[in-house]
């Protein structure tokens, strides 16, 4: 059977997914990452070793479906960055978008005035995931690899120069680093000589479907023939991938992370600087918000604190009679810092109201409240360019589990629709594969099957900790101004 591949370059896997020609997943296959935290704040990944892992899930996926794909496309996360020297080599390992070391470069750029400037022609947040921010800590602190550095690039660039030979990056992830003008997806000459750097340091910029093929020994000799479409980053291909390309719905994805975004015609920015603004493809772009603390927060209280090995639906099961609101047990999820909304590198996570009636299965069902009480404030930010929204659509592992996405509904009082499948991002992949090589592949949101309704009753308790939520945060410092 004819079929496509999309390869989603996640943090926590790579994962392989094969869909026919009417977007239906025929395989799937994923690889665990290994995630490095040399020191505190710090977080990186052995650029060889996704490419491996990349590699390897290609080479199954055509192993076990006994026949190579029509096209093969590319979605990542964004923000990374590694150093590499004149040889082609790493200098550095990739350094992830919750790696907060240059929280001190993106503090110094708000208090010197020019956060608001650079956020104007970027449409990305200064904070301490932003690549200008990490070349920046580079240059500062450690000045002999930010000398023999002839490339500052991200793990698709890592793997498109490994199967190529050239440094190409997708206006997506270039706009998604801080150095790309939002309005004419160029690097921008002036952002550059902020950070000391050449456009020849970076690679060239071409559209999420530009279309290449292998040229190196990396990858099998079958695929020397097989387009490679370079695609785009994971957030914006997600919406993509359910089919959301009118800006009165939201999506909502939680994996590692999390995130809400809307799809727009035009680069559209927050007064507040709150949100992002990424390009995807033509007159289509993403504004939003990520936030670090998605189900990494579940894997850390299951891990760290109940050091158990349950299943995470065995956890969840266990807070199905707890009521709403988790009887007064409030928690702020930020465990890696937070970006979206409070872009505050600093913020820590606490658990608010514990009481001896507390049990394991309030503090589950809390931390899931948490992880999307901080998605709501996002959401709302969303509200305020506009609020008639009909719905929202969900996707990411969370999109599987019913009773967080039933949580989402009764904490937001809107629909929420999850699609047929939650590798969403490798789905938008796909879609601008198979479209660049003359397959129409057309996602809408018909292809989502489920539909929550949100129960008005926990509505009411959830704005009642919605509001002790935004309060808890002011009373901690940790917002630079309320919400809205």
């Amino acid at each position: 059977m004819a079929y496509f591949l999309g390869i989603d370059m996640g943090t926590t896997s790579i994962k392989a997914v094969a869909f026919s020609k009417n977007a239906s997943v025929l395989y799937r296959y994923a690889v665990d990452n290994e995630t490095i935290y040399p020191c505190p704040g710090f977080a990186e990944q052995n650029p060889n070793a996704i490419l491996q892992a990349v590699v390897h899930c290609i080479t199954e996926m055509v192993s076990h479906l006994q026949q190579s794909p029509l096209c093969i496309s590319f979605s990542a996360a964004l923000h990374g960055v590694i150093a590499i020297d004149a040889t082609g080599n790493p200098l550095t390992n990739c350094i992830l978008w919750n790696d907060t070391r240059a929280a001190g470069e993106a503090s110094a750029l708000h208090q010197n005035g020019m956060a608001n400037e650079l956020y104007q022609q970027t449409g990305v947040p200064v904070h301490a995931m932003s690549p200008l921010c990490k070349i920046l800590w580079l240059q500062k602190n450690k000045p002999d690899i930010f000398k023999k550095t002839v490339k500052f690039i991200g793990l698709k660039e890592y793997l498109f120069q490994a199967f190529t030979g050239k440094y190409v990056i997708d206006t997506s992830l270039a706009t998604a680093m801080g150095l790309c003008n939002i309005y004419t997806l160029q690097w921008d000459k002036a952002i550059l000589a902020l950070a000391n750097i050449s456009t020849q340091q970076l690679s060239e910029i071409v559209p999420a479907s530009t279309i290449f093929f292998n040229r190196n020994e990396v990858l099998p000799q079958w695929a020397n023939t097989i387009p490679l479409i370079i695609g785009a980053g994971d957030g914006p291909l997600a919406n993509l991938g359910m089919g959301i390309i009118e800006d009165d719905k939201i999506v909502v994805t939680i994996g590692t992370s999390a995130a809400a975004r809307r799809t727009v015609s035009s680069p559209r920015l927050d007064a507040n600087m709150q949100t992002f603004c990424y390009h995807l493809e033509q007159t289509t772009y993403v504004m939003g918000g990520a936030s670090n603390n998605g189900a990494s927060v579940l894997q850390w209280l299951r891990n760290g604190i109940l050091q158990t090995n349950q299943r995470y639906t065995l956890l969840v099961a266990e807070t199905a009679h707890i009521p709403a609101g988790s009887e007064g047990l409030l928690v702020l999820p930020y465990i890696s810092g937070e970006r979206a909304p409070l872009w505050n590198a600093h913020a820590r996570a606490a658990f608010l109201g514990l009481t001896q009636q507390h049990t394991r299965a309030h503090c589950i069902k809390a931390v899931m409240e948490g992880v999307l009480m901080n998605v709501y404030s996002i959401i709302l930010a969303l509200l305020k360019t506009n609020p008639q929204v009909v719905g929202i659509y969900a996707g990411g592992g969370f999109a599987e589990s019913a009773e967080w996405v039933q949580m989402l509904a009764d904490i937001t009082a809107l629909q929420v629709h999850v699609p047929a499948t939650v590798e969403t991002s490798a789905l938008g992949a796909v879609v601008l594969g198979a479209n660049a090589i003359g397959h129409k592949l057309t996602i809408t949101t018909q292809n989502n099957v489920t539909v929550y309704q949100p129960n008005l009753v926990n509505h009411v308790v959830y704005q009642k900790v919605w509001l002790q939520y935004h309060a808890a945060l002011l009373q901690l410092g940790l917002l630079k101004k309320p919400l809205e």
